[in-house]
């Protein structure tokens, strides 16, 4: 039987290797004092726009949240409201880097703000992840019954497919190992 969580799980386990993989390239971009390879910094972002965000965050905020919204879990001043607010926080972040990695692409300004925007995004995405799988996943869990399970992830499926299809799902998969 699948959980009502356990497609998000498996996303969370992908999202916590990419920011392995790129708190790794920060290490190795801080020591040489540049980046050499601007590829993985672009897989990251691609990574976090694509899957973090508009795969993974959608189905939170379209399947998962509002099923434990109709289970009672409050969205103002709840976990969900919290959640939410760090998703923007997270989207914030992306946003930046993107915009600092074109100016060191183009310029060769903003290598600080690549390594402190790079670094602010794993500690932010780290502690929001433990509060989803720790907190807020087991009492949606525990709310749920057979019928939110069933609907939620039918709601995951058509939101994946409608967000990135599964081709490109499975690619960004991929695309985590790579940064």
């Amino acid at each position: 039987m699948m959980g009502l969580t356990s497609s998000l799980l498996r996303d969370h386990e992908v999202i916590l290797r990419a920011v392995q993989n790129l708190e790794v390239r920060v290490y190795e971009w801080r020591r040489s004092g540049r980046i050499a390879d601007p590829a993985p910094l672009q897989r990251f972002i691609e990574f976090a726009k694509l899957f973090a965000d508009r795969c993974h965050h959608a189905k939170e905020e379209r399947c998962l949240f509002p099923c434990m919204e109709r289970l009672g879990v409050r969205r103002e001043g709840g976990p969900i409201g919290v959640m939410l607010a760090e998703h923007q926080i997270l989207r914030s972040i992306v946003a930046r880097l993107e915009e600092a990695s074109r100016d060191y692409l183009r310029e060769g300004t903003g290598f600080e703000a690549i390594l402190e925007l790079c670094t602010e995004y794993i500690y932010q995405v780290r502690q929001h992840i433990d509060k989803e799988n720790y907190v807020l996943f087991p009492m949606g869990e525990q709310l749920s019954g057979e019928t939110d399970r069933v609907g939620v992830n039918r709601c995951y499926e058509e939101v994946e497919a409608g967000e990135v299809g599964h081709t490109i799902h499975e690619k960004l998969v991929r695309l985590a190992e790579e940064i």
